[in-house]
């Protein structure tokens, strides 16, 4: 075999290695391996393959072998010092093909050809005691050797490294550190403005104990993870700290704390786990909604058909009291349904009349500023003026999106109290213009950065850039304001108030209600029953279905939640069945891209409804579809 040297000669270029030269170590019972100088595994004996489980494939030395990552700075040291013509040994931990977890003791032999390194002879030797191994010298060695490879190493090290000694003083550090820390190694190491608390302000007693451990030698090292580290000017960072000690002649002089800064993925797992938590809570509030909807319906329709039948002025003064209570109700959650509801992917345009999208916004708003109220003593009033009154035809849910951001972004001027104004206007251009006066204000400004839409999370601007908003900041020392310019594409005319010459009378029909919330099932029933029609309640699609197959009828109203299946099912089974049946679906739940069932579903009603609504939307969609085609 080649001889030890101890020079430091120039490398040859890896050969190609006849197996037969190595045909001795097959007889050996520890595993024995030949590293090229380019890192790749050129030979293994039989207890080598099968401790790796390579197999015949060549193996490099590389992010991909089995060594734990801790144990890899070792092994690099120890490859260098071996390239350069030096024995050397190390110890690591691996993982062995059926997954357990081997200590191992690695030698490392150069091996010369003409006075050159050409490659490295490795011998591992599995041992049971990590602790006694090399006499505790389980990881790095503190000499001449490796001195060079030390200083290097705190030069140029990516990661941030300090070493300390049994007085948990800091005595070197690499020159990552001071990116990482703000602060120079010079402060850190001589001045001494910088110590392990200062740095691990939140967990110096948990590092100072590993950092005992480790000098006392009951563990060989130690992995802490999510530390909190003081950064200075650079906030507050998350890390990971590998600790190992440093040995000179097999005891241990010093400790080095490897940092990796794992902040970016700790805020982005936080961020998952956010979303998760968000996503949970909007289930559990589209459920509490929901069962909002029909109790609130079940009281309005109730005060209604009281309303009908009362003759007593007090009695109906009561009972419009209640029921203009359970229409403000209404409103507010239509508001919260349409913030929290998954929005279509088809960006359907609507039109609706723009005061009554900005009074959307101005009251989801206020429902914020009530917060405020109460959590930052902020008082807020709106005071608004609208000289104009038309329709847009836009993406209407982003709209409302966009303007209750601007309301919010505006308010952030406002410290304690304030007025906000909103104007409508209509010159050469339609603008609504939301501005605050800032005299008066004091204190710290809490305004959103970046003009941030509260619901995406994206830019304001960019999100009025999808449907054509041109948006305007403008500050001065006196007031505040945002400008939204609406493109004339987007404004339409106000639509004519259709004189209905006679509307269809709902009158002698038999009627399906599909409904299983029993106060509504009732309402319903003395509802159209007291019109003069036949009316048949089912609680159960699968089973209103299995009644329309049986008898016939004029018109289904269903409710989308239904017990067997769903509201929209059961449409589309029915109108299987008979394509001219007139079918209706109610719904507490906010549903998306209803366009895609207008084919099985004439009419939508969301709950909650008024009673009138809900007859007069029937009687008109009755009449259309009795008339005539050409009358159409």
């Amino acid at each position: 075999m080649s001889t030890i040297s101890k020079n430091q000669p120039e490398e040859l270029q890896p050969e190609t290695v006849d197996s037969c030269d190595y045909e001795i170590f097959n007889s050996m019972n520890y595993p024995v391996c030949i590293i090229g100088i380019d890192g790749l595994v050129s030979y293994g004996n039989d207890a080598f393959k099968n401790l790796f489980g390579t197999g015949d494939r060549p193996n490099r030395l590389d992010w991909q072998h089995p060594l734990f990552p801790e144990y890899r700075k070792r092994l690099a040291q120890a490859y260098l010092g071996a390239r350069n013509g030096s024995g050397k040994h190390c110890f690591a931990i691996m993982e062995s093909p059926d997954g357990n977890q081997l200590p191992v003791e690695i030698y490392l032999f150069p091996l010369f050809e003409q006075g050159k390194v050409y490659s490295i002879l490795a011998m591992l030797r599995v041992v049971d005691e990590r602790i006694l191994s090399f006499d505790r010298s389980t990881l790095s060695q503190f000499s001449q050797d490796n001195f060079r490879y030390d200083t290097q190493l705190f030069e140029f090290s990516i990661t941030p490294i300090m070493r300390l000694d049994e007085n948990m003083e800091i005595i070197k550090c690499s020159r990552s550190l001071e990116g990482f820390l703000g602060c120079s190694c010079e402060d850190i190491i001589d001045k001494k403005t910088v110590s392990y608390k200062s740095i691990f302000p939140f967990d110096a007693e948990r590092v100072r104990q590993s950092v005992s451990e480790i000098f006392k030698g009951d563990i060989p090292i130690k992995r802490k993870g999510e530390i909190k580290v003081s950064a200075g000017e650079k906030g507050e960072k998350i890390v990971n700290l590998i600790i190992y000690p440093i040995l000179e002649s097999n005891e241990i002089m010093y400790v080095e704390i490897i940092l990796e800064d794992i902040t970016e993925i700790k805020a982005l797992k936080d961020r998952i786990n956010s979303i998760n938590r968000i996503q949970l809570l909007q289930d559990i509030t589209k459920g509490f909604l929901h069962s909002l909807n029909n109790s609130i319906n079940v009281i309005m329709s109730q005060t209604q058909l009281l309303l009908q039948i009362t003759e007593k002025e007090t009695v109906m003064e009561g009972i419009r009291t209640i029921e203009k209570s359970a229409v403000d109700i209404v409103d507010n959650l239509r508001r919260v349904q349409n913030s929290i509801a998954k929005k279509s992917s088809l960006n359907e345009e609507r039109m609706e009349p723009l005061v009554n999208i900005i009074e959307d916004a101005i009251e989801f708003s206020k429902m914020q500023f009530k917060v405020e109220d109460k959590e930052k003593k902020r008082n807020i009033t709106i005071e608004k003026k609208y000289y104009t009154a038309v329709n847009v035809r836009v993406d209407t849910n982003l709209l409302r999106e966009i303007i209750i951001s601007i309301i919010l972004k505006v308010s952030a001027f406002i410290q304690k109290k304030g007025t906000l104004f909103i104007t409508l206007k209509e010159n050469s251009n339609l603008c609504l213009t939301i501005n605050i006066l800032k005299n008066g204000q004091d204190g710290e400004i809490l305004q959103l950065p970046n003009m941030v839409n509260v619901f995406s999370g994206i830019d304001i601007r960019q999100a009025a850039e999808k449907i054509s908003l041109k948006i305007i900041e403008e500050e001065s020392a006196e007031a505040y304001s945002i400008k939204t310019v609406f493109p004339p594409r987007m404004i339409q005319d106000k639509p004519k108030k259709e004189i209905l010459n006679s509307d269809f009378k709902i009158r002698d029909l038999d009627i399906l209600i599909v409904e299983d919330e029993r106060g509504l099932q009732k309402i319903l029933f003395e509802l159209f029953d007291r019109m003069g029609n036949r009316v048949f309640i089912s609680g159960n699609g699968s089973e209103a279905l299995e009644e329309f197959k049986r008898n016939h009828y004029d018109l289904v109203i269903t409710d989308y939640g239904i017990p067997g299946i769903t509201g929209i099912e059961l449409a589309a089974r029915i109108k299987e069945i008979r394509e001219d049946i007139t079918t209706i679906l109610l719904s507490g739940w906010s549903l998306d891209e209803l366009q895609a069932y207008k084919s099985v579903v004439d009419l939508f009603i969301p709950k909650p409804f008024k009673l009138d609504d809900l007859i007069s939307n029937i009687s008109r969609l009755m009449r259309d579809r009795k008339k005539p085609s050409h009358q159409k």
